[in-house]
């Protein structure tokens, strides 16, 4: 503890603010750290200060039964001295340990330590904070922005859904792990830990509330007020983190808390795509942004998943290239061989014909792309040919299994000739993909999610995918589409089949479908 210049109150060491006057303050000489080199509970020595707030100092410690390194979160001693705020940290922390997200900081054990200070242990996570990250690396770009922002969403979903506010998301309490495949792995922190204090009786609720439950650059309006909070604070937090991520500011600026806050409450903010000309912000990006930062909880958001879909909606898509084939350099060349390998059984009289598809069926229906030379003869004497069009009435979710795709060439039977590439007469034939329809389609649907008709896009999508199975983009657009209707499980399925097409963005698109787990 050390004391306000201004006021002379005793205040803690760690905070910017003095809680009684609004003095801004400087940093105080670190004294000596006590806990430096002790074992709390008999299992965790404690090795290094992490950071320190205003409820407690954040050290990194070695977990000695498992040999595992662990971060340990020391609250002060004045808050452990209060038995009904142990009660009420033991529940609160019992809580957090319920979440089992991978996006979620994992709670190991909670308890008092000899002395009686409350401590809880959490995993480690190697990594940079999103504070350092935007200060390091600004501009991120909107598809990171997406990216990490969904991954945080994820976990307030399932900490919402377990009844669980954090009251005190910021960028400080967003890590950034890099793991293979996953540059930007998302670890909340101190999910809980916010709720474990009540204003004293001799203290300012307004006061209290800005540095126990929230810090005022990230409160929401009803959190200000000192209202009762729900989910909707937190997705009012994101808009603000989502703001500094696009722009690299917050929305409103102050020299005091008090200002912070009057600001939230009273104020709207500058349109984060006009906040900073050095940088472009989308349309979509923006009006989620703002939507985010109603004052009024009732017009933001309703839960974090909503907020998520709408902000997927907003990843950059890359251009659409139409191109005979499977786009990909290897991909291509695997077909160029298998049908190589199939006019050499068909030239040889082998006994079955295969089809090949732009888009590989077998992958789409799970089995081969073959057909028995009988049912060949059969198809050809009914004077038949090999469609999949789900005609005009289609419906969106009538159409989720694939339809039988149709093939760009079929190979001759035995004895067969033909000239040019032209099939002789009685052997099996397909149509060949459509682009220039598949596009017009592609084109209108588009329009359609422009216009948040997204059972109309979905109908659009599919038929394009009809005419011309081999547009990869069509899977990718269908996948947004179902997530907007909240059908994670059709969503993550377009998103697969995407990805075997082995698209330029396939980081991206991984990223998206682990917040559909």
């Amino acid at each position: 503890m050390r004391e306000c210049p201004e006021c002379r109150n005793a205040i803690d060491d760690a905070v910017r603010f003095c809680p009684h006057c609004g003095a801004a303050l400087g940093a105080a000489a670190a004294p000596e750290d006590p806990w430096i080199g002790r074992v709390v509970n008999g299992k965790f020595r404690v090795e290094a200060l992490l950071g320190q707030g205003g409820m407690g100092r954040v050290y990194r410690a070695k977990h000695l039964t498992l040999d595992r390194t662990v971060v340990l979160k020391m609250l002060h001693r004045t808050s452990s001295g209060d038995p009904e705020l142990v009660q009420r940290f033991q529940r609160e922390a019992r809580a957090a340990s319920r979440l089992a997200h991978p996006n979620s900081i994992a709670v190991l054990d909670f308890g008092e330590a000899e002395d009686g200070t409350l401590f809880m242990a959490m995993e480690y996570v190697a990594g940079k904070d999103l504070a350092r990250v935007v200060a390091e690396e600004f501009p991120l770009g909107e598809a990171r922005i997406v990216r990490i922002a969904a991954q945080v969403l994820s976990a307030l979903a399932e900490a919402h859904a377990q009844g669980v506010v954090h009251r005190d998301l910021k960028p400080e309490n967003v890590m950034l792990e890099p793991r293979r495949g996953e540059p930007d792995a998302v670890k909340v922190l101190d999910f809980g830990i916010a709720k474990i204090t009540a204003p004293g009786a001799n203290e300012p609720k307004l006061t209290q509330a800005g540095l126990v439950c929230g810090t005022p650059e990230y409160m929401s309006p009803e959190q200000a007020r000192g209202a009762d909070l729900d989910r909707r604070s937190d997705l009012y937090s994101m808009g603000v983190i989502l703001y500094q991520l696009a722009t690299g500011e917050l929305p409103f600026a102050s020299d005091t808390p008090v200002g912070f806050l009057t600001k939230h409450l009273s104020e709207t903010p500058v349109p984060a795509r006009r906040k900073n000309p050095r940088v472009e912000v989308s349309p979509a990006l923006d009006a989620v942004i703002a939507k985010a930062l109603e004052k009024d909880p009732a017009r933001r958001f309703q839960s974090a998943d909503d907020m998520r879909d709408a902000l997927l909606a907003c990843a950059p898509a890359p251009p659409l290239v139409l191109v005979p084939g499977v786009a990909g350099g290897a991909r291509s060349r695997r077909l160029f061989w298998a049908f190589g390998a199939a006019m050499a059984v068909a030239l040889a009289g082998g006994g079955a014909v295969v089809v090949l598809a732009r888009m590989g069926a077998a992958e789409r229906r799970g089995r081969p792309d073959t057909i028995a030379p009988a049912q060949a003869a059969k198809v050809t004497a009914a004077g038949a040919t090999l469609t999949s069009s789900p005609g005009p009435a289609a419906s969106p979710d009538a159409t989720v299994a694939p339809a039988p795709a149709p093939s760009s060439q079929a190979a001759a039977p035995a004895g067969g000739g033909g000239e040019g590439g032209i099939a002789p007469t009685g052997a099996v034939t397909a149509p060949s993909p459509q682009p220039s329809k598949a596009l017009k389609l592609f084109k209108r649907a588009e329009a359609r999610r422009a216009a948040q008709d997204v059972d109309g896009a979905i109908a659009l999508y599919l038929a394009a995918e009809a005419a011309d199975p081999g547009l990869a983009e069509v899977q990718k657009r269908l996948a947004v589409c179902y997530q907007l209707k909240g059908d994670t499980r059709r969503a993550a399925e377009r998103y697969r089949r995407y990805l075997a097409t082995d698209p330029r963005d396939a980081d991206r698109v991984r990223a998206i479908l682990t917040t559909l787990r």
